[in-house]
């Protein structure tokens, strides 16, 4: 039974506190960039080193910034809630410690700052065209993905800082699950850096693992195979997943994909589950791992989710999203294939499907 949680309901909020939500939402691309600068230039720092708050000369004396742009960034982050005044004293408030301690909190943060926050104007017309219409504020490729070799050092880290943060709790108790089947061909596809397919090698001394992706992301992947220690075990396979025309070579127990088909629309999705198909072993499985907004326990991790579907219009793809799992169990059947098991809230966060 797909039960729903609160969030799927109208807030309660009183009509006072409703409004002032909306008033917030009318400045939030101020309030992004403050809170970022804040961060950054190492304000909600100092304050949180000092508990009892620290003056403005105090405050100012070890920054490099002047004293007017300390000025409004304070006063903004009074607002914003990172920061509270009292007594000609500045001090952080429980949220702008979150801020700047969460790991996910400052992930999300870099990565909406070095990758999306320039091309988010162009929303509107990403929505439009399908195209994302952003992307040529990073570079001049069709989609994201084309160019993950070509970012500049800092857009590389908040990239995949972001991309291998989300799988990284989830990898090791998935490979359990993968030695239960006891394959000797595991086809990871969207190989990315290789994380998932290093940990198989380093857990199943028999398998051979096959790396599918672009040629830039299969020589990160090698090196980090390589820097492993693992060698002669694994095979790369470049090759353009949406070539629906060219069959994917070799045949294999598992077919991996983890938050990869969420790159894609929902043709494509259908296009590429009917090629993995065909790249099956008799009796093997293709094994799913995505964090479906519709399955989360929290409402940050939903929104999250839900805002990450807008950077894949903008900056990715212009057509794809972090899905509702009930759209994506449809596409699943329309592609042929029946979704054997669903297991939610793995690492909390992610599901498995397992489907044949």
């Amino acid at each position: 039974m797909n039960k729903k949680h609160s969030f799927f309901k109208d807030s309660e909020y009183h009509a006072f506190t409703a409004l002032e939500k909306a008033h917030f939402l009318s400045y939030a691309p101020y309030a992004f960039q403050a809170s970022v600068l804040l961060r950054d230039y190492g304000v909600l720092d100092h304050l949180n080193q000092h508990t009892n708050g620290l003056g403005f000369e105090e405050l100012h004396a070890p920054l490099s910034i002047s004293k007017y742009g300390l000025r409004i960034l304070l006063e903004a982050g009074i607002g914003i809630g990172l920061l509270t005044e009292n007594e000609d004293k500045y001090l952080i408030t429980k949220t702008g410690t979150m801020f700047i301690t969460d790991a996910m909190v400052k992930i999300n943060t870099s990565f909406m700052r070095d990758i999306c926050y320039e091309g988010a104007g162009k929303l509107k017309e990403s929505i439009e065209t399908g195209k994302p219409a952003g992307l040529p504020f990073l570079g001049p490729w069709k989609t994201i993905y084309e160019g993950l070799s070509k970012l500049t050092p800092l857009q590389t880290k908040s990239w995949f800082d972001f991309d291998n943060f989300y799988s990284d709790s989830v990898f090791p108790i998935i490979v359990q699950q993968v030695q239960a089947y006891q394959p000797k061909n595991i086809l990871d596809i969207g190989a990315n850096t290789g994380k998932f397919s290093i940990q198989c090698l380093q857990h199943m001394p028999d398998i051979h693992m096959h790396l599918l992706d672009y040629p830039g992301q299969l020589a990160m992947a090698e090196k980090n195979i390589h820097a492993a220690g693992f060698e002669g075990r694994h095979h790369l396979i470049p090759h353009n997943i949406l070539e629906f025309e060219k069959e994917i070579p070799g045949k294999f127990d598992i077919i991996w994909m983890s938050q990869f088909l969420d790159c894609f629309s929902d043709d494509e999705i259908i296009g590429i589950l009917k090629k993995c198909k065909k790249a099956l072993n008799p009796g093997g499985v293709i094994l799913v791992n995505e964090t479906f907004w519709d399955k989360q326990p929290f409402h940050a991790a939903m929104y999250s989710l839900q805002m990450t579907s807008l950077y894949f219009t903008t900056q990715a793809n212009g057509n794809s999203q972090m899905y509702d799992s009930r759209v994506f169990l449809k596409l699943i059947e329309a592609s042929g294939l029946t979704t054997l098991k669903e297991e939610h809230q793995i690492a909390t966060t992610h599901s498995l499907l397992t489907i044949q």
